[in-house]
């Protein structure tokens, strides 16, 4: 008769994963086993669908996260196997996995735990499938990163046995936790996991204990699994890297001498120190790196504009040094004034305003401090270079980032400089509030998911992400910083209770009123749907702002026609610009020449002669010829826009909203950021 066994698994908002981890097991090909699921309190849902899903399963459901040690003790006293086989939720095992464990139980006595060889996703073998006990000597190389740097050496590469075959079976002091095989007599004799450790140390202590049994715990890599590691401590509400070196603190405390036990918690509170300096320093490296290269670009800039003016550097030797020191320290000061080294580290748009205010300014404290007034020729000079190269840089990381080099994007609708958003409520209107939104790039919004009252199982167009009550545990997991409630679905007094509830975590609420599109804000009304982003006034309609962005228009497209002037008459020799009739604002036409080329910019070239002469703009709506219906619009058309951002089908309907939308937050800087978006997002 074949051993019955008990496969045990704790469960922590990884529904998905737990999927794979289950349909791998159920196409074993030992067929003697149970499994027993104990979820930990997931607020994604995992409880309703294994019920629904997995009727065979063994489901224990707990009202608060007891640990994975705790977890796994619930889950062995409700097995009834002869082995049980431990496994994290986020593993695929293959189908020989238990059939190659009990084999090898059967055939060695002496063995009492057996783990198997574990591969990461990217198809690496994950270091800590097999490992030795934390001791002083093991502990030190790890801490330095040592293991790193010489993995075969015996001593560096002990921590994790780095020096062993990873395809030889071998005896070790301990294997992970997350796929462990041993008797359930054993465990029970053992009185299973120490559940002093919350999370991390317990598989180790484990270990310890059946080595101290008279056991050996033995590498298996006959057979394998993948560990999507790190799944369920993602979400975990504390930090786990803490979490661990405090149970290693613990493991010492428990099974080491006084002396060596000193000295273990030693070399693991040396860990903890150093680890948090690095994560302080990780948390300030963009501050720190920006800073660094505005402070590099104004020195370069002063060292390169003195020349133009003085011999020797003669400013330089005459401050001791302090130029362009001081000038390094006033321009970080303005940039730290428009919070470029904080909030809006990136913002090549308050970059600029910040280098011309820088201009401004500096040219108030030399009158001042006449010790510095050397030149105002190397000012200006230096001025243009930083006015170039501080937005410049920003610029080019922004490319970077949008092409993947520096940061991938994860996201599927996370669309130029989104905040991360849900939807409470996922009833009908909750449903239809996110089709609208999911066409909206330009909201500065990027909806995830919906949370209710109640699990919703039925189609949705984004993932159901939990429940309210669960709310701050979805907004920290999913780094939320706006939440839109419906009225359709939450009366005023529950979504009072939910911001009241939610205060502390710096969130901005809207709510969206029954059956309408409009989204109210902190200070204003965005609309969504079939109707226009509304505000209480469209600033493009301010004299202030409508006299700056005509200047803006006809000083830029004339430098850019003179500029390629040369072009132009290059390209006019193959043939003259064909003249076509566009629509213009309000229902008003007007005469335009393009070029018959395949190349946009060859092809619109001779528009800026209708920029010029204020028949459209740089940016603005759509350019349509009169060849199609008349859109209506409400703004003059422009060489790019909102629209040209993506390459999109937009209606007429959605182009109406994006010109309400633009016409309601029009800005010089909106435009130059518009341009450099099409530039380098096109």
């Amino acid at each position: 008769m074949t051993k019955k066994v008990s496969v045990l698994i704790v469960s922590y908002n990884v529904k998905n994963y737990l999927d794979h981890a289950i349909d791998s097991l159920l196409r074993s090909d030992y067929t003697n086993f149970e499994i027993v699921v104990v979820d930990n309190q997931s607020f994604d849902g995992t409880v309703e669908h294994i019920r629904s899903r997995y009727s065979e399963v063994k489901l224990i459901a707990n009202e608060q996260n007891v640990g994975f040690g705790a977890a796994v003790n619930q889950a062995a006293k409700a097995a009834d196997g002869d082995y049980l086989l431990i496994i994290n939720p986020d593993t695929v095992v293959q189908e020989n996995t238990i059939s190659t464990f009990v084999h090898y139980l059967e055939d060695h006595k002496n063995v009492g735990m057996v783990g198997p060889k574990i591969l990461n996703a990217d198809g690496t073998l994950q270091p800590s499938c097999k490992r030795s006990f934390p001791t002083f000597s093991v502990a030190i190389p790890k801490i330095l990163g040592l293991d790193k740097l010489f993995p075969k050496s015996r001593w560096a590469g002990k921590y994790n046995l780095s020096y062993l075959d990873p395809d030889e079976t071998n005896a070790v002091d301990a294997i992970s936790g997350s796929c462990m095989f041993l008797k359930s007599g054993l465990f029970q004799e053992l009185n299973g996991f120490d559940e002093q450790f919350f999370m991390f140390g317990e598989d180790l202590d484990l270990c310890y204990r059946i080595w101290q049994k008279g056991f050996e715990i033995h590498y298996v890599p006959e057979t394998q699994i993948v560990h999507y590691q790190g799944e369920s401590v993602k979400y975990a509400p504390f930090d786990s890297i803490n979490a661990f070196y405090n149970a290693m603190i613990i493991f010492a405390e428990k099974h080491f001498s006084t002396s060596t036990g000193l000295l273990t918690k030693l070399a693991i509170r040396t860990g903890i120190l150093l680890r948090k300096v690095v994560t302080l320093l990780g948390e300030m490296r963009s501050q720190i790196i920006s800073i660094i290269l505005d402070a590099i670009v104004v020195a370069a800039a002063f060292l390169i504009a003195i020349p133009f003016r003085f011999d020797h550097f003669e400013p330089v030797v005459l401050s001791k040094g302090l130029v362009p020191v001081v000038y390094i320290i006033f321009w970080i000061a303005v940039g730290s004034l428009f919070q470029l080294y904080s909030r809006y580290i990136l913002s090549y748009t308050r970059a600029v305003l910040s280098s011309l205010t820088g201009f401004f300014l500096a040219v108030a404290f030399t009158y001042f401090f006449k010790q510095y007034a050397f030149s105002r020729l190397v000012i200006i000079l230096a001025t243009v270079i930083i006015t170039i190269f501080i937005p410049g840089w920003r610029v080019l990381v922004h490319y970077l980032m949008s092409r993947g080099f520096l940061r991938p994007v994860k996201d599927k609708h996370n669309i130029l400089f989104t905040r991360k958003t849900l939807i409470v409520g996922s009833e009908s209107e909750g449903i239809r509030i996110a089709n609208h939104m999911l066409k909206r790039f330009d909201t500065g919004l990027d909806v995830v998911g919906f949370v209710d009252k109640h699990l919703r199982n039925d189609h949705l167009p984004l993932p159901f992400l939990g429940g309210v009550q669960d709310l701050k545990g979805i907004v920290k997991t999913h780094a939320i910083r706006e939440l839109i409630f419906s009225n359709a679905a939450f009366t005023n007094e529950e979504i009072l209770k939910i911001m009241d509830e939610t205060k502390e975590m710096r969130l901005m609420y809207r709510m969206v009123p029954r059956h309408q599109d409009i989204l109210l804000g902190k200070a204003s009304i965005e609309e969504i749907g079939e109707y226009s982003f509304v505000n209480i006034e469209y600033t493009l309609f301010h004299r202030l702002h409508a006299m700056s962005k005509r200047l803006f228009d006809t000083v830029i497209s004339t430098i850019l026609f003179i500029l390629f002037l040369p072009v132009f008459l290059i390209r006019s020799l193959g043939g003259l610009p064909r003249k076509v009739e566009f629509w213009g604002q309000d229902s008003t036409t007007f005469h335009g020449l393009i070029f018959e080329s395949n190349n946009g910019f060859i092809r619109d070239l001779p528009l800026l002669l209708a920029i010029i002469f204020g028949k459209m703009s740089l940016v603005g709506s759509s350019l349509i010829s009169t060849t199609e219906k008349d859109p209506q619009l409400i703004c003059s058309p422009g060489l790019t826009g909102l629209e040209q951002l993506r390459n999109v089908k937009f209606t007429d309907q959605d182009r109406r909203l994006l010109d309400h939308y633009y016409v309601q937050n029009q800005s010089l800087t909106f435009d130059i950021e518009i341009l450099v978006k099409t530039v380098f997002n096109g």
